[in-house]
């Protein structure tokens, strides 16, 4: 706890030192936040946490609502412990946000905080939805970091939901691109996340040595929750792996529950009662284990957790059948069955299912006994599907990455090769270039005084044909170009279109923001058509804030598309570096070529009445004529 206020005052200190050396605005919340986010501050309580971010949200610059945003989602994940419900009522406003101001990167955190959320509110489960949207927009916005960071996310329900294989894929596709851009703190926490999918999956050892190497790197760090994650993950590696291992389990447990008060974390405490009871009932303690559900129960309902419902309700059964009330035995079962309906956990239901037709078998039931078995019967069958399926799976995964391997390995060797061939052949022409360069002395000496005067006539040229101030074509390039486009288009009869643009209100931001941002928003603006266009189109500024696109091989649908395209992007575009809420807007009007067109200017001028047709209608509009 005192490395981790230490490091916190440390980066703050820096941070106003930097300021007296008028440090850009927000370089101290970068630095914070970044730390933050990468996990290299020790958070050790649920107060460190709050007061860091505290410290974070007095560095946001004012009327920054992207580092506003930013803080948000990381209050929402790392600052709301205690009330999912509330957490995800404030993820969905973050999201709403996020979207009006467009931050892609605030959208993301805050899907995957509303997933996290959700898995306490009702079921892990139906925290799936907000982590696959998470990392498709990620993927959208090419943040391979976001996407690792969602594949843990998603990763961590998979394997609590029995989908062990799938979520060993997530976290060792995660895991690669940490290694890969040297994340060290995510990748030891991804660590722990591949080693509890081996767990569910049964492979103990893999599991075993992934914990032991992060305990040992927890106390190391003196990282409490993560030491305390460890032994509760030991503790149920122990519990599955028999009687034998039923005191161990339960130490690791007790270990747990000492760290997760320490900590202060309601639902870790409630965890680890969970894993003791786990333990009595296996022990035969049927009273104890009761005892430590109701202290689970007591966190979970100061947190407002639901997620382990499935759990609790199967071992109160547990222990009820084991002190002879099956009648309450069953009524538990019922009621873990419903959980278990909405979480999809086969193992659980399995194990429900065994102990259920035992009470029954106990009350003289027969008939329900033999149908539970039955069911579980089938429940391991298909159990066993998934085995397989894990199996096909992961050797499927192992497949293709040693296959991706491989290429790389042919690719490398290829490139090698290459290389060798290339330097080989550089040597044997050696002697070329320096005979070469000899004539090729003369030969420079003789067409030098006409290649200058020639790049004199071209530079020329394009200086009379290019309006300096946006690098896009002028009135008397943009005609010339017209002219021959046009002449074209009549001789092949293919279509061709033209859109007229003007700046909506653009002299307010002249007068408001000054000629130099005006200026700044004019090249941003030619900047962001040019990406819009293909290279056989040309965009050019007729004068002041108008300017025309001439399309080319295009008709008048094809072209509204590309006007509305280009109107939206304007919209979005994001110009407060130049000034703070500064946003521009562009109307535009689109014409198509008619037979009877014989000049370039009488398309401009039809497209120049539409545009005034879209002034006219409110502009921030396409109209065509």
């Amino acid at each position: 706890m005192l490395a981790g206020c230490l490091a916190a005052l440390l980066v703050l200190s820096v941070a106003a030192m930097a300021g007296e050396a008028g440090p850009p605005a927000g370089a101290g919340f970068d630095r914070l936040a970044d730390q933050l986010e990468r996990g290299e501050l020790v958070i050790t309580t649920h107060a460190d946490a709050l007061r860091l971010l505290d410290q974070l949200k007095q560095q946001i610059p004012p009327g920054d609502d992207r580092r506003e945003l930013r803080y948000r989602y990381m209050f929402c994940i790392l600052g709301m412990d205690n009330d999912p419900a509330k957490g995800v009522a404030y993820a969905e406003q973050g999201m709403a946000d996020a979207r009006r101001v467009g931050y892609a990167d605030a959208e993301i955190n805050f899907h995957f905080c509303r997933g996290s959320k959700q898995e306490s509110l009702t079921t892990a489960r139906d925290a799936l939805p907000d982590y696959n949207a998470g990392i498709e927009l990620a993927r959208h916005a090419e943040n391979i970091r976001l996407v690792a960071d969602g594949l843990t996310w998603r990763g961590s329900v998979q394997s609590l939901l029995g989908e062990h294989a799938l979520a060993l894929v997530d976290f060792l596709e995660a895991q690669k691109f940490y290694d890969s851009a040297g994340e060290p703190t995510e990748s030891e926490q991804n660590l722990f996340n591949i080693a509890v999918a081996y767990r569910r999956l049964g492979e103990r050892t893999e599991a075993r040595g992934y914990l032991d190497r992060l305990m040992q790197l927890g106390g190391e760090r003196k990282d409490l929750p993560q030491q305390m994650a460890a032994h509760m993950q030991l503790g149920f590696l122990d519990l599955e792996t028999g009687t034998d291992h039923l005191a161990t389990a339960r130490a690791h447990f007790l270990a747990a529950l000492q760290m997760a008060r320490s900590i202060g974390s309601h639902v870790s405490q409630g965890s680890a009662h969970m894993g003791l009871a786990q333990v009595l009932n296996q022990l035969g303690d049927y009273r104890g284990a009761l005892s430590e559900l109701g202290a689970a129960r007591a966190e979970y309902i100061t947190t407002g957790d639901h997620s382990d419902g499935d759990m609790f309700a199967l071992q109160e059964g547990e222990a009820h059948a084991g002190l002879g009330d099956h009648v309450l035995a069953i009524s538990d079962f019922n009621r873990s069955e419903a959980f278990l309906q909405k979480s999809g956990n086969l193992r659980y239901l399995a194990d429900l299912l065994d102990h259920r037709s035992r009470s029954y078998e106990a009350l003289g039931k027969t008939a329900q006994a033999l149908a539970d078995l039955r069911r579980m019967v089938k429940v391991h069958e298909a159990l066993d599907r998934k085995a397989q399926s894990y199996t096909t799976t992961l050797m499927s995964y192992q497949f293709d990455t040693s296959r991706k391997e491989q290429e790389n390995r042919k690719l490398e060797a290829d490139r090698t090769l290459r290389d060798e061939q290339l330097a080989s052949l550089q040597r044997v022409r050696r002697w070329q270039r320096v005979a070469l360069t000899l004539g090729g002395v003369l030969i420079v000496l003789l067409l030098w005084q006409a290649q200058r005067q020639l790049r004199r006539s071209r530079r020329l040229h394009r200086m009379a044909m290019t309006d300096p101030l946006t690098g896009v074509a002028n009135r008397r390039g943009l005609e010339y170009f017209g002219e021959r486009a046009l002449q074209h288009a009549r001789l092949i009869e293919e279509p061709m279109s033209v859109l007229a643009m003007d700046l909506d209100h653009f002299k307010r931001v002249n007068d408001e923001y000054g000629h130099p941002v005006g200026d700044e928003v004019l090249k941003r603006f030619s900047g962001l058509c040019l990406e819009s266009l293909r290279q056989i189109d040309r965009i050019g500024r007729m004068g002041g804030e108008e300017f025309v696109v001439i399309l080319p091989g295009t008709t008048l649908e094809a072209a509204t598309s590309i006007a509305e395209r280009i109107r939206e992007a304007v919209s979005a575009l994001a110009l407060d570096d130049l000034e703070t809420g500064l946003r521009i807007s562009v109307s535009l009007g689109i014409t198509e070529r008619r037979e009877a067109d014989r000049e370039f200017a009488q398309l401009v001028a039809r497209a120049d009445e539409a545009l005034y047709v879209a002034k006219r209608q409110g502009r921030n509009r396409t109209e065509s004529l």
